[in-house]
């Protein structure tokens, strides 16, 4: 997928913008399933929240997520194979400058990665080039505080774990045909602040489409990649979907 993001990015830096109206905010709710049937049946749904707000003298975001799959296995019995939620809140002082220092905080669960409960809280500078809210790169780099409370793994609970964190973000987000056509990539590499390959990775590449102004449908693409999943307990470090959801736009 690696060849597949940089031709995206590419995409979006390439192709001529339009601008889009501006208003002090602006909220999303995002819905999306999937039922498969037959030999093995599996069901998943996915949900995310997002609002965000801006005026003179600051800029917050707030983002709410929740996904949740059911798969059966061979001897015909239902078992969750995903379960995870997140909520995420950054708030940028000074939002009409190009440098600007941000806060933020981020709690999650996720019952695949065997997460009981994580969260951090960080502070960092944020570099913009902002046309509109629908037009623009974002480059941010901030410290954080994390604590992460291991999910119980036959019978035996991992220690808890407390660390510092780098985190670096890149957010590229662009709008065509009168905002019908929107593309928005969102990539945030964070590792352990004295070992860099202890890491966490986020990446959320999606295209949506208007079937009018209130109403999209949007085609995702998310991985994780968090390299003490299999220390917890987890078959992997990785997990990745591709999500079809409907989207309305308030």
């Amino acid at each position: 997928m690696g060849p597949a993001i940089v031709a995206f990015v590419f995409l979006l830096l390439g192709v001529p913008h339009l601008q889009a109206q501006e208003k002090p905010w602006s909220a999303e709710g995002e819905l999306g399933g999937t039922v498969f049937f037959g030999n093995r049946d599996q069901t998943q749904i996915a949900a995310r929240l997002q609002l965000e707000r801006s005026d003179s003298l600051f800029e917050s975001s707030s983002d709410f997520r929740f996904t949740y799959g059911e798969a059966e296995d061979s001897e015909g019995v239902k078992q969750v194979n995903r379960r995870s939620w997140s909520a995420a809140s950054n708030l940028d002082f000074r939002p009409e400058e190009r440098w600007r220092p941000f806060v933020s905080g981020r709690l999650e669960s996720a019952f695949e990665r065997r997460i009981a409960l994580r969260f951090n809280v960080g502070a960092g500078m944020r570099l913009e080039f902002q046309r509109d809210r629908l037009n623009r790169i974002d480059l941010a780099m901030s410290l954080l505080a994390e604590r992460t409370y291991a999910r119980e793994e036959g019978g035996v609970t991992p220690d808890d774990v407390s660390l510092v964190r780098w985190s670096s973000n890149v957010r590229i987000r662009r709008s065509y045909f009168e905002d019908r056509l929107t593309l928005d990539s969102d990539n945030a590499y964070q590792p352990v602040f004295d070992s860099f390959n202890n890491f966490n990775f986020r990446s959320r590449n999606s295209v949506s489409y208007g079937l009018s102004e209130a109403v999209a449908l949007r085609l995702s693409y998310l991985t994780e990649y968090d390299s003490g999943a299999k220390g917890r307990g987890a078959r992997t470090n990785q997990d990745g979907q591709v999500q079809m959801t409907v989207v309305v736009r308030f």
